[in-house]
């Protein structure tokens, strides 16, 4: 691999890693505003209340995060993984998501790992995250390819 394009992809790793940081720790701050106070006690991320996140959480997601960009790139570019289906990939990604946050979950306390529902909850946030995530990246996808297609239309207008 050269320089250059090896360097874009740390670029591009990077760049992952803090854009979901920063929309993770928005969504954290808006929950901790609304319930924060009520789940102070039940779990580990609330330990401040409606005051904030603490330091500790903080860095919990950052870690988590990174995970779960290296899963990305390692599902989703063709450095190790070149002959699966796209459609095994996502399945594997979302399975190695689950398991990621799993072992966060029961790592750091963020609920009780023992009550159902706060599993059901956690499962169906996922889902309705995941979701839109697919949603939003299959609109850029198709946004990026519409764009390669009017670049290749020029291209051959030019060259006639």
């Amino acid at each position: 691999m050269n320089k250059a394009k090896s360097d874009n992809t740390m670029f591009d790793y990077l760049a992952q890693v803090f854009m979901v940081f920063g929309i993770a720790m928005m969504c954290l701050v808006v929950f901790s505003v609304v319930f924060g106070d009520a789940a102070k006690g039940y779990s580990t991320m609330f330990t401040l209340g409606k005051e904030g996140v603490s330091i500790e959480t903080i860095v919990q997601y950052f870690l988590l995060i990174v995970v779960i960009i290296t899963l990305r790139f390692l599902f989703f570019t063709d450095a190790l993984i070149k002959k699966m289906s796209l459609t095994l990939r996502t399945v594997l990604m979302f399975t190695m998501t689950i398991v990621a946050i799993a072992a966060f979950i029961i790592m750091f306390g963020w609920f009780p790992a023992t009550e159902w529902f706060a599993w059901v909850m956690f499962i169906v946030c996922f889902a309705v995250s995941a979701g839109i995530s697919t949603f939003i990246s299959a609109l850029k996808e198709k946004a990026d390819t519409q764009k390669m297609q009017q670049a290749l239309e020029r291209m051959k207008r030019e060259n006639v």
